[in-house]
């Protein structure tokens, strides 16, 4: 074959896959559930061909989201909110996104109610590191678990029959929440799945709970903070949560510390209590809720505890 009839060839084969792989053309599906405070940006992209694959420069603009192209890009709002998605070669789309009902803070009215689940979640937290509870699954047994466990039997019916399932042995934390209170928080945690009775760590800053910055002096009890655990390095997020001040009312922290080793030298991890003074002291300087540690993510206060009038802070990925 001569060169230019090589030539040529080459060019129709480019141009036969150019048409058969590359996006070029772009559908824009936002997927939302009143239970669920993630919605869902995808964009269903196809060749010339008819071909469907991931868009190519996909982006998303305006709220904070996270994802890509590949999975969709995740985001939740408090309020109405504009987004704009891109793609190649000259694709442009405008979104209207507006707010689940589940992102919608609680009234005032039920501020008897929220108080009366924070007491129940410290004093569940606090149980812990007494004793594990035998309701609290062994596989779930790490820092997110505990504060899973915790919530879940907060929002309980606190009975005799609940004491001795959950073998909660302390006097009567205080007053139930009213059956009402949380209602679609009882069914579970949101994720990007829908409703769930587990969420990770990160799920669980991410859209059960609302920044409150890193300012620890507004710290109270039930209140958490959250690490990126190891710094840069992908691993999961670390929770601690404020519980009871200590005897002389230095503020207290209560964690799971998860799994620790591999294989036959693996170890359960415990619950441990830490004094916010001695954490700021921590040997290892990722895990000191300091301002200028960038493993520290902050102070979050769960959504069920926000109220109406609660500007939350920019939140950290």
């Amino acid at each position: 074959m001569t060169p230019w009839r090589t030539f040529v060839a080459a060019g129709v084969l480019t141009a036969a896959a150019f048409a058969a792989l590359v996006p070029v053309r772009h559908r824009v599906i936002l997927t939302s559930d009143p239970a669920n405070p993630v919605q869902v940006v995808r964009v269903d992209s196809r060749s010339l061909a008819g071909w469907k694959r991931p868009g190519w420069g996909v982006a998303l603009s305006g709220p904070p989201a996270w994802g890509g192209a590949a999975e969709g890009f995740f985001l939740t709002v408090d309020r109405p909110a504009e987004a704009v998605v891109t793609a190649w070669p000259h694709f442009r789309q405008s979104l209207s996104i507006q707010p689940t009902a589940a992102v919608r803070p609680s009234t005032l009215a039920e501020e008897g109610d929220r108080e009366a689940f924070r007491t129940w979640f410290v004093a569940i937290l606090e149980q812990q590191a007494e004793a594990l509870s035998p309701a609290w699954e062994p596989e779930q047994r790490d820092c997110a678990g505990l504060l899973r466990f915790a919530f879940r039997e907060a929002l309980a019916s606190h009975t005799e029959a609940w004491r001795a399932r959950v073998a909660f042995t302390a006097g009567p934390a205080g007053q139930d929440p009213s059956p009402s209170f949380g209602a679609a928080w009882r069914r579970g945690f949101p994720t990007p799945d829908g409703t769930q009775a587990f969420a990770k760590g990160a799920f669980l800053r991410r859209l059960s709970c609302v920044p409150l910055g890193r300012d620890l002096q507004l710290a109270r009890p039930g209140d958490l903070i959250f690490f990126a655990r190891g710094g840069a390095r992908l691993q999961p997020d670390h929770a601690m949560a404020f519980v009871r001040p200590d005897l002389d009312s230095a503020p207290m922290l209560l964690y799971h510390t998860g799994p620790e080793g591999a294989g036959a030298a693996r170890q359960p991890g415990e619950v441990r209590r830490a004094r916010l003074d001695d954490l700021l002291h921590h040997p290892d300087p990722d895990f000191r809720p300091v301002p200028e540690n960038p493993a520290f993510l902050g102070l979050y206060r769960w959504r069920l505890l926000a109220g109406d009038s609660f500007e939350p802070s920019t939140p950290r990925s």
